[in-house]
Formats: C-alpha cells, structure tokens, sequence
C-alpha cells in the first residue's frame, strides 16, 4: 500500500492553488493517499480523490494555537506516513510529534516564502516591534527545522538557508497548472464594454494596490470613464480594505473600480478571460526584493493577458523573456497611467503581447512540467529518509 500523506495547513483556505490544486492533486495521482486537514466551513469532503477535514476557522490570531491542537489531534487519530507542513508557524509541532512517533513519522516543510523576511513587514506587528520579533521567528526557525526530513523550496534562491541540514531537498516552483485554465467562459461581472484591468491576490498594504487606486483616480480626472479596475482577493484586513473603499468614494471611482471578493480557484479562467490586462503591483519591502515567483503574473500570461508588473528584477526577467507587458516603479503613479491607456489604445499590440507571454508559459513554465519535481522528491524522502 502507498503512504499515507497527511498535509496540514493553518493559514491557508483548503482549496488553495499550491496546496490542494497542485500538490495534493499531483500525489494523489501519483497514488499516494493523501488527507488534508485545513480551516474550512465544513467538516469533511472528498475532491480528487483527496480527503478532506475541515476545522472550525480561528476567528482571531490569538486563537490560532487551539487550531494547532486541533491539528495534532487529527494526525494522532489518522496515523499517516508522512506529515506536509505549509506554514511556519506548524514548525512549533516538529518537537512533540517527534515525542510521540520519533523518526517513524516523516515530516516535511513547504517553504512558501521568505516568511522570516515577511514578519520584518507584518502589519499588524508594531513597528518598533518588528526587529525582535524577526530575530525571534528567524532563531527558531533555524532550531525547529532540524526536526524535518525533508524540505521544498519555491524558488532556487531559497535553499542556502537549508542546505547545511543533509536532508531531502527540493525546488518546487509554484507554477498554473494549464489544465484549469482551458475553456473559459468570460464573467459576467466583467462585461463592462471597456477596457478591464484585473488585480488577483491578498489586498494589502505591501502588495501596494494604493498605485493602482491612484491610476485610476488620474484616468477618471482625464474624463476617461472606459477604464475599468477589478480586485480580486479576500478581505486579510477589514482596515486596509475600508481605507480603500474610502478612497474609491471620496474620488468618485464606484463604477470604474470594483472589489469582487475571492472567487474559488477553478473559477479564475472565466475572471481573468474577460480581462484585457493583469496586473503585479508591489512595494521595494525587505520580503519582495528577494528573488521570487508570482503565481499570478503565469496565470495572466497563461490566459493571454499582458502584464503591468513592478519592476523587481525576478519579475522583470520574464517580462523580457517574451516582451509580454510593463516592468514599472513602484510608486510611479504615472508611469502605470501611461502604460494602462497604452494597452487600451493599442489592442492588437496588446493581444500579441499576451499571445507571446502565453506560448512562453505553456513551453516553459507550468504544473505540468514543475510536478515530477514534487514526485521525485516523495520517491527520494520515503526511499532513503535522511541522507
């Protein structure tokens, strides 16, 4: 019989794009079984052949360590062969449960980010507070990971940090997967009749969506009313998320810029098919000038959309790999007014620039291709262990 996988998740929804789309897809094909436990408004389901457990959602950060409990209970009722940790702070878990199954249980720890750098830019930590804090979550990082038998990375430039512990290790970049990307039916949410630009992630502070509202404010003060902005992403903080709707009132922006809430993953193709562009925005934070991968700006380019993204170096490369759309600073408000009305002015330059960035996605960078990295590397932690 093959393993049984047990992935734990304590941050993210269970139908997350990496975790359950990607990953736990791709193993269950594989024929492992898998079980993923993650917050959820429900209590079990099977999808692809995945089981899932839900639990009940934190409704504060003070309460997410009852959620950690929550999680160890389950994994000591299901008894699995390996244990898949997707948020650092399950790191705290790596000690008891080598308590309870010493190295019987496997354990492995998806790095999604620079998360030691993020916590430098957390906004709900005081700022003042933050260099104590980074220095305390970077400390135990470095002892709770010598607890685990493997490690996966997103991007190459991760893996010095891990490299010293001898184990299992691999880069597993967080690419679409193209298949649930075929057969769009466009929106209806987005059938404006003008030129739709389309935002997809966390609506926060440091993703800088502030350069986007104030775009949009100088198209709507050029009379241009053809312009249209979608935001696409749950409500991480009810602050930042007032504070923009604030700024949509006080400029008169209610029809041309539209916060649509989160929308379940397969159905990104249908949003993104009737968008004439997609947009990375992002500020020069100590997290982001690392080198990275942003899921979103493959799955416009891999739905043919041209892409206004800012100029970090990691992005840039693959914007001029295919010359498929704009690098541009930061908080050049400008300079993305310029480049928004450009591509809506010039459509069939636009469409070709999309046209490219989708045939350089599809030849080089999808789940299809990345997944056997994931599958080799089960086929080396549960062959050989610890090396």
């Amino acid at each position: 019989m093959n393993a049984h996988i047990c992935v734990l998740t304590s941050v993210h929804q269970p139908f997350d794009g990496r975790i359950f789309h990607r990953e736990c897809t791709a193993l269950a094909a594989a024929g492992y079984r898998v079980t993923l436990i993650a917050p959820a408004d429900f209590e079990r389901q099977t999808r692809n052949g995945i089981e899932i457990i839900g639990l009940p959602r934190p409704r504060r950060r003070a309460q997410r360590p009852r959620l950690w409990w929550q999680l160890l209970r389950q994994v000591q009722q299901l008894h699995p062969d390996v244990v898949h940790l997707h948020d650092p702070e399950l790191l705290l878990l790596v000690p008891i449960l080598r308590l309870l199954y010493g190295h019987c249980l496997r354990i492995v720890f998806d790095v999604h980010e620079y998360f030691v750098d993020a916590t430098a830019g957390k906004y709900w930590i005081p700022a003042w507070l933050r260099p104590i804090v980074t220095r305390l979550v970077s400390w135990l990082e470095r002892g709770l990971v010598r607890g685990v038998d493997g490690i996966i990375c997103v991007v190459e430039e991760q893996t010095p940090r891990y490299a010293h512990l001898h184990r299992p290790l691999a880069v597993v970049r967080n690419l679409p997967k193209a298949k649930l990307f075929e057969n769009p039916h466009p929106a209806s949410a987005l059938q404006t009749g003008g030129f739709n630009l389309i935002y997809v992630g966390l609506l926060l502070p440091k993703r800088n969506i502030d350069v986007l509202l104030q775009a949009m404010r100088e198209i709507h003060q050029q009379g241009i009313r053809d312009v249209y902005l979608f935001l696409i992403g749950p409500e991480t903080s009810s602050a930042y998320i007032q504070q923009i709707q604030d700024f949509i009132h006080q400029h008169h922006l209610e029809e041309q810029v539209r916060w649509l809430g989160p929308i379940p993953h397969e159905q990104l193709k249908d949003y993104l098919a009737a968008a004439h562009a997609g947009t990375t925005p992002g500020n020069y934070t100590r997290q982001y000038k690392n080198p990275g991968l942003t899921t979103k700006l493959f799955e416009y380019l891999l739905c043919g959309l041209p892409v206004i993204s800012v100029d970090y170096p990691h992005r840039k490369r693959y914007l001029d790999e295919s010359n498929c759309g704009f690098a541009l600073p930061a908080d050049d408000v400008d300079a993305h007014v310029e480049s928004i009305l450009w591509l809506r002015d010039h459509p069939e330059e636009a469409c070709a620039m999309g046209t490219r960035g989708q045939a350089m996605v599809l030849d080089h960078y999808t789940w299809e291709q990345e997944k056997n990295m994931l599958i080799n590397f089960y086929l080396k932690l549960l062959d050989g262990g610890k090396s």
